[in-house]
């Protein structure tokens, strides 16, 4: 059998019944419901006031009540589990204010993702976060300057919900070593500050960030330290300092990163989706538009697409490369970002979408005319409202959505947390039984040599490895499949794969890998071979790949004719019978042995003396098998088939 025969191989898994295959914690929903505790309150902080300079007697800053509304599965027994800090988009305004449909903890795609999570088995924290600038400048020195201390302000509040879930770990049945943060849009911007921000240079000393006379535009002795501590007084209000701020993982979908430059050794695992075409924030390097007024803020920051390979080279993802994802998701992703694995590069055909995970309500949006704003002089003294153009929002954000639908959006929100979970369950070992362990091959050794020849349909070539899968997984659950490479050992199209479930052996006929070399007799070709284990989820490569070298050599013997050609075998894949038909020009077949992947002889037949038998099948397990054939001259074929 050639090369480009066996391409098809690999979709023999698919064909393989994983009856068993079981619901993972942390990876699938595996509840039904959600509570959810709303507006509870994790910081009080100095806030920058957005009417202040417009209404007479406005002060600069007021103090922002920080809230958030915490998901929990419903019934949930777990007292230890990991918690994800999810903060909103919204360009650092109220939503409707900033010209966009979303800017709060209770946007549909936050509500969306943060109850996906929650029913996988997360506890979910969707927080609000300090907003304030003057959206209307358009001095750009002023714009970068202003919108990089509202993500300096972000990260502070992130970094103080998580000191304040830390402290309250209990109440909320929080696993404190295992703190994730996800951020939408904007705070995408905040999630990549999060994972990368972590010393006095990274803020005072970038060059993209001082100002014209080399002052820094971010001052930590003013403002405090990227923990959220320090500072002046007004400016911001450091509290509980013994308690640890410390984040351990971050995802984005949406949002760029200000400079590169912040990714070091120490930075942490990131995960991020992107679209392609964002009109706002690059998906490679380039400039960072604000929607108010469309000027640039930010030069040369950095979306997904060269984050993320940045954070794979530098060894930041690690551990969440040592596996591959089976998932449909992370296949399709796989396919934009070129290979690139922890990167999702969502592609449109329109060239202006940037968010397709949001929806909202057009007439509600149309008909807003005033949103709330803590620190408006209308209502309540710490809550009012101020005025906003609803229907001028939902005209801009439908520029740049205009097929939006909940049901695309929820769509899009499904395959976010499809891409992220698996990630997050890999990176704390929290997978359950869908984890694989490292696993070695046994033989063959690297080097051993083997002979083969055309006749030898009742010696085998026996491959032998270690199991992958753990304690508790579904019988059935893990496949291993055989590769077998050219000397390059890529793998990218193997001479042969054949998958084995919950294997760990497989022997091959020296007759069918015989027909299968590519090369001439007496010549030895050194190849490669490995196993892969997979299951609905992950996949994981042998701990090493072993050289065999195999070489080709003529018949010992009678004479003997290659009847493989002349061999056809019907229906395959088969259920309860499959024919197999020798060609009248050859002499008839005389007996027929069926051997499965592990070398077993499963049924066999002999004094046929036909050119046609019908085999009965309905007993055999689905699986991969090997028909040898022998007719009344002698001669061998050997021809595989499938049953399902």
């Amino acid at each position: 059998m050639k090369k480009h025969l066996l391409k098809g191989l690999a979709l023999v898994a698919s064909m393989i019944a994983m009856e068993a295959s079981a619901q993972n914690r942390y990876i699938d929903p595996v509840f039904a419901g959600v509570n959810k505790t709303a507006n509870i309150m994790y910081d009080s902080n100095a806030s920058i006031n957005i009417l202040y300079g417009q209404i007479p007697g406005i002060q600069p800053l007021f103090s922002h009540k920080l809230k958030c509304d915490v998901y929990e599965p419903t019934g949930d027994t777990e007292v230890k589990r990991p918690l994800v800090i999810l903060a909103h988009t919204g360009s650092y305004l109220p939503a409707v204010v900033n010209k966009q449909t979303t800017g709060n903890k209770n946007d549909s795609t936050i509500v969306e993702i943060a109850t996906q999570l929650a029913r996988r088995g997360y506890v979910v924290a969707a927080i609000e976060y300090r907003s304030g600038w003057n959206p209307l400048t358009t001095n750009q020195s002023s714009a970068t300057e202003q919108l990089l201390k509202a993500t300096y302000r972000g990260l502070q509040d992130v970094k103080n919900a998580a000191r304040f879930f830390r402290a309250n770990a209990a109440t909320y049945k929080i696993d404190t070593s295992k703190i994730i943060m996800g951020g939408q849009g904007t705070g995408g911007y905040i999630a990549y500050a999060v994972g990368t921000v972590n010393t006095r240079a990274d803020i005072e000393s970038n060059l993209k960030f001082l100002r014209g006379d080399a002052t820094p535009m971010v001052n930590m002795d003013t403002l405090g330290d990227w923990t959220g501590l320090g500072g002046f007084a007004p400016l911001n209000y450091g509290a509980d300092a013994n308690v640890s701020s410390d984040i351990d993982m971050v995802f984005n979908y949406g949002g760029a990163m200000g400079d590169t430059a912040w990714m070091k050794a120490n930075s942490l695992p990131m995960v991020s989706l992107q679209c392609t075409r964002d009109p706002f924030a690059p998906y490679l390097t380039g400039n960072v538009i604000v929607p108010t007024t469309g000027i640039t803020v930010i030069p040369n920051a950095s979306g997904a697409g060269h984050v993320i390979p940045k954070a794979n080279k530098m060894g930041l993802n690690n551990k969440l490369n040592s596996v591959g994802y089976t998932d449909a998701v992370s296949a399709r992703a796989l396919v934009s970002a070129k290979g690139e694995n922890n990167l999702f590069g969502m592609e449109s055909s329109f060239p202006l979408e940037n968010s397709p995970w949001e929806w909202w309500s057009r007439p509600i949006l149309q008909g807003t005319t005033v949103v709330p704003y803590a620190g408006s002089p209308a209502g309540p003294p710490t809550y009012g409202f101020i005025p906003g153009n609803g229907r001028e929002a939902d005209s801009l954000s439908f520029l740049t959505n205009p097929t939006m639908s909940a049901a695309k959006a929820k769509a899009y929100c499904d395959t976010i947390v499809k891409f992220v979970s698996p990630r997050i369950a890999i990176q704390f070992d929290i997978a359950g039984t869908a984890t694989l362990n490292a696993f070695s091959l046994l033989g063959p050794k690297s080097g051993d040599s083997l002979d083969l020849r055309a006749a030898d349909s009742t010696s085998f070539l026996v491959a032998k490895w270690g199991k992958s899968h753990v304690t508790g997984a579904a019988a059935g659950s893990t496949i291993y499949t055989f590769e077998l490479d050219m000397a390059m050992g890529n793998f990218s199209n193997p001479l042969y794969a054949v998958p084995v479930p919950d294997g760990d052996s497989l022997a091959m006929a020296k007759s069918f890998l015989f027909n299968a070399m590519p090369t001439g007799i007496d010549v030895t070709l050194p190849l490669k071979w490995r196993i892969v284990a997979s299951n609905d989820h992950y996949s994981k490569v042998s701990s090493q790949e072993n050289f065999v070298f195999l070489t080709k050599r003529g018949a010992v013997g009678v004479s003997e004719t290659d009847l493989n050609a002349y061999v056809s075998l019907f229906p395959n894949p088969a259920k309860e019978q499959i024919t197999i038909t020798l060609d009248n020009s050859k002499a008839p077949m005389s007996k027929l042995v069926v051997i499965d992947l592990m070398g077993r002889e499963v049924a066999s037949v002999n004094n046929i003396a036909a050119n046609n038998y019908s085999l009965n099948t309905g007993s055999f397990v689905p699986g991969v098998y090997f028909v040898n054939i022998t007719n009344q001259n002698g001669d061998i074929a050997t021809k595989r088939f499938i049953i399902k």
